[in-house]
C-alpha cells in the first residue's frame, strides 16, 4: 500500500513556478478497494476508497508562465473547472433545484471521482490556502470551493452484494454432495479399487481434527462413498482403542479418560459430583436400614399385642 502510494507519487510531473517552487503539474488519484465477507456467507460487501490531490490552480497573469509550463496550467485550470460544475450541479440539486443532469463526463477525473461526488459516499475535503496578501484572491476562490463541497449532500449505505463465484461453488458442491448420496441409497457399486495409504492418512487427519474440534459446527464430510464410510468407523475405533487424539495444537486430548486441556477443567468436577452420589447412596442405604428396622420392631409389637387380648377373652368367656 505504501509503497504504491509512493510510486505513484514519484510519477508525478513537478517543476517550478514563480508562486510554487514545487508545484505539481498534474492532479493524483490513488483509489484503494476493500472486500469483505463473513466466513459461510455469500454475501460481500464492497467499498472504495479514494485519495485525490488537487493540483492548485494558477492565474497566468500573475506567474507569467509561458510554453509547456502555460500549457499545464490550462489543462488543470480545466479540469478543475469541470469539478466546479459538478459541485455547483450537485449543490443546487441539494438545494431543491430540479437539475436532472449532472456533467460528470466533462473530463476524466470527474469520472473517476463519480462515487464520491454526490453519489453512496462519505466525502471530505482539506483546502490549503496561502495567507499572503498577495495569494488572497487564490485564498478566498478556494475557500469558495470548498464551502460549495460541504453543501453537497450525499446518501450513504452499505455495499453489498453476492458473490456468483460463492454461489456457483456451493451449488456444485451440493450437486456433488446430491449424487454421491443418491449413488448411496441405490447402492451402486464404485468404479475404484480400495483407499490407497495416503487417502487413508488423509482420512484419519480429518477424523482426529474433527474429534479435536470443539466447535458445535464441526462437521466432517465423507461424501456417498461407503469405502471412505468404513475407513472413517475404522479411525475411530483406532482412537477410541487409543484412548485420545492429538489436537491441532499438539496436545493429547483423551477420549476415554476425559484428559486433555477440557479433560484437566473437567476432571475436579467429576470427582466432586461421583463424591456426592457416593454419599446420597450411603443416605439412601441408611434410611433404608431404618425402614427395615421400624418395620422388624412393629412386626414384634404386632406379635406380642395379638396373644394378650385373647388370654383375656378367654379370662371373660370362663366368667
Amino acid at each position: 500500500f505504501c509503497f504504491q502510494l509512493f510510486l505513484g507519487d514519484t510519477n508525478r510531473t513537478i517543476s517550478e513556478t514563480p508562486m510554487n517552487q514545487a508545484s505539481s503539474r498534474s492532479h493524483c488519484i490513488f483509489t484503494i478497494y476493500v472486500e469483505a465477507r463473513k466466513a459461510g456467507e455469500d454475501v460481500m460487501r464492497r467499498s472504495k476508497l479514494n485519495l485525490v490531490d488537487l493540483a492548485g490552480s494558477e492565474r497566468a497573469s500573475k506567474t507569467g508562465i509561458d510554453g509547456t509550463t502555460l500549457k499545464e496550467a490550462k489543462y488543470i485550470n480545466l479540469s478543475l473547472h469541470y469539478l466546479e460544475q459538478v459541485i455547483i450541479a450537485l449543490q443546487e440539486r441539494s438545494m431543491g433545484i430540479n437539475r436532472p443532469h449532472i456533467p460528470y463526463r466533462n473530463s476524466m477525473m470527474t469520472m473517476v471521482l463519480k462515487d464520491s461526488l454526490g453519489g453512496n459516499c462519505r466525502t471530505v475535503m482539506v483546502a490549503n490556502i496561502n495567507p499572503d496578501q498577495s495569494q488572497l484572491d487564490e485564498s478566498i476562490s478556494t475557500c469558495r470551493f470548498a464551502m460549495r463541497v460541504a453543501l453537497v449532500r450525499n446518501q450513504v449505505m452499505l455495499n453489498e452484494e453476492v458473490d456468483p463465484s460463492l454461489i456457483i461453488r456451493r451449488l456444485k458442491q451440493e450437486i456433488r454432495d446430491l449424487r454421491e448420496e443418491m449413488r448411496l441409497v441405490k447402492g451402486e457399486a464404485e468404479d475404484r479399487g480400495p483407499l490407497t495409504p495416503d487417502e487413508i492418512k488423509r482420512l484419519s487427519e480429518q477424523v482426529e481434527a474433527y474429534c479435536a474440534d470443539n466447535s458445535p459446527e464441526a462437521t466432517l464430510n465423507l461424501g456417498g462413498s461407503m469405502l471412505f464410510i468404513r475407513a472413517a468407523f475404522d479411525a475411530f475405533r483406532k482412537l477410541v482403542r487409543a484412548g485420545g487424539v492429538v489436537g491441532p495444537a499438539g496436545v493429547s486430548q483423551k477420549l476415554l479418560s476425559g484428559g486433555g486441556e477440557n479433560g484437566n477443567a473437567a476432571g475436579p468436577d467429576m470427582a466432586e459430583q461421583l463424591r456426592k452420589l457416593r454419599l446420597q447412596v450411603q443416605q439412601r442405604d441408611n434410611e433404608i436400614n431404618i425402614l427395615v428396622g421400624m418395620l422388624k420392631r412393629r412386626d414384634a409389637a404386632g406379635g406380642a399385642g395379638g396373644a394378650a387380648p385373647g388370654a383375656a377373652g378367654g379370662m371373660m368367656m370362663g366368667g
